[in-house]
């Protein structure tokens, strides 16, 4: 089981954030695609050089690149290149999408639920394509590709699926390398960012059971990951934001260091193979890396 720290501040330094993680023993790091939402982001595809020039060891991963703003050819093309910056170091995560304000706050229209869902289906066959062969002809509802070819041609990295539901889960199964399951649905409206604490406090063991289970039977031996909301240490805030939480399993990322980091490899046993930490505190990192990594 392996824990992987997800970056999305426009203050910190990408840099030194990610030296830091790597310092801690955290085997890989990641970096999300947005642009406005929840709250400003860092650029996805230039945050995750900086992480693999400022490293050695670390992996990298996009998680996830937006299929909402960006052509899986055009990830595909940039997920070769990390691979080769980052001398071999590179996964690529590729998700669905789904704040709506970002994206009709850039004038375009949001899709829906169907379409959002068959065209980022559509979207992994083609980047498992290019990724594998650098070309690809696909015709299909959402995409119309021909592309005799795109480098650089490398040892394709890992390609990461989002799954929030069965259609996706069913869907991007085949084509990929591992799968990280949302413990929510995507499925944001205006004013809605999607991470509130009413969404997942009801969020339960049996919850996540139920979604591995799903995976096992589309993909028995594909890796399984998970996202975690988590807040580690003696902040006296992290109390009430845990009890905000409600019952659900999402309340036992929040608090103490040693009961954090307990329930996160509680998941271990839930048939999780790494979890995507998104840190709710400045140290929360750095507090739970010699109980995670050691």
């Amino acid at each position: 089981m392996e824990f992987c720290p997800n970056f999305i501040s426009v203050d910190d330094d990408p840099v030194e954030w990610a030296r830091a993680r790597e310092a801690e023993g955290y085997p890989v790091i990641s970096v999300a695609d947005h642009i406005s939402a929840p709250q400003p982001h860092p650029h996805c595809w230039v945050t995750a050089t900086a992480f693999a020039m400022a490293t050695e060891k670390t992996r990298v991963l996009t998680a996830f690149s937006n299929n909402l703003f960006r052509s899986p050819v055009e990830f595909a093309h940039a997920a070769l290149a990390l691979q080769r910056v980052s001398n071999g170091r590179a996964e690529a995560g590729l998700g669905a999408g789904w704040a709506e304000p970002e994206i009709t706050g850039m004038g375009w229209e949001f899709p829906s639920n169907r379409d959002r869902a068959g065209s980022y289906i559509e979207a992994m066959q083609i980047a498992r394509a290019l990724l594998d062969t650098g070309k690809c002809m696909f015709k299909g509802e959402y995409y119309d590709i021909d592309i005799p070819l795109i480098g650089p041609l490398v040892e394709p990295p890992p390609l990461v699926a989002s799954s929030a539901g069965p259609r996706t889960l069913r869907g991007v199964a085949p084509v990929a390398d591992r799968i990280e399951i949302m413990a929510f649905s995507m499925t944001a409206g205006p004013g809605d960012v999607g991470f509130l604490p009413d969404v997942i406090s009801a969020y339960g063991e049996d919850d996540l059971k139920a979604r591995v289970d799903l995976a096992r039977t589309v993909a028995p031996d594909t890796p399984l990951g998970f996202l975690a909301l988590v807040g580690a240490g003696d902040d006296p805030a992290l109390a009430a934001r845990s009890e905000a939480m409600g019952d659900g399993m999402f309340s036992g990322f929040i608090g103490p260091t040693e009961r954090v980091a307990e329930n996160l490899f509680r998941l271990g046993e839930l048939g999780i193979h790494r979890v995507q930490i998104a840190p709710s505190t400045p140290d929360t990192l750095s507090n739970l890396a010699p109980l995670l990594n050691g």
